[in-house]
């Protein structure tokens, strides 16, 4: 057994030493640390600062979401796939504006937003399905055309009424 931990040593210790003649060609990554200023998605002026608040809330609910459902769709967590996407295609809806309604939070919304709102639901509906169904597969793909919704309607909400990107 003696012999086991000299040979262990030099095994260990040569990696070592060749490293240290070897000298590095590429300087060290180092990852920036994001701001905690980058975490806001924006302020769009086109809304009232009650819209601004309601839809915060919303949203901060998405993205808190979104973590777990990364998780549990890498991790294959199923059950809180599931769970989550279920949530997120039951949950209530902002109704579009009536024609003649002056609703301020649903007036001032570009009709992309409530197209997004329906494709959510939707993209949520098939996440849940392909958690249920064990489809591993379609569980990533799920997600991430769930993603997509989620990048889509944020560009949507940033941009002034009438100017929403395609």
């Amino acid at each position: 057994m003696r012999p086991l931990v000299p040979a262990l040593l030099v095994l260990l210790a040569v990696p070592a030493a060749a490293d240290d003649k070897k000298p590095s060609t590429k300087p060290p990554v180092v990852a920036k640390a994001p701001a905690r200023d980058d975490q806001s998605l924006g302020r769009p002026e086109y809304l009232s600062d009650l819209a601004r608040q309601i839809l915060r809330r919303r949203m901060e609910r998405h993205g808190r979401d979104m973590i777990h459902l990364m998780t549990g769709v890498v991790l294959l967590r199923r059950e809180v796939v599931q769970t989550i996407a279920q949530e997120l295609s039951r949950e209530p809806r902002i109704t579009r504006p009536l024609p003649d309604a002056r609703d301020e939070l649903n007036s001032a919304l570009p009709e992309k937003f409530f197209v997004l709102q329906d494709e959510l639901r939707e993209r949520a509906k098939a996440l849940e399905e392909a958690a249920k169904a064990r489809n591993d597969k379609e569980l990533g793909e799920s997600f991430g055309r769930l993603t997509q919704t989620c990048v889509a309607c944020h560009s949507a909400f940033l941009a002034p009424k009438g100017t929403e990107p395609q």
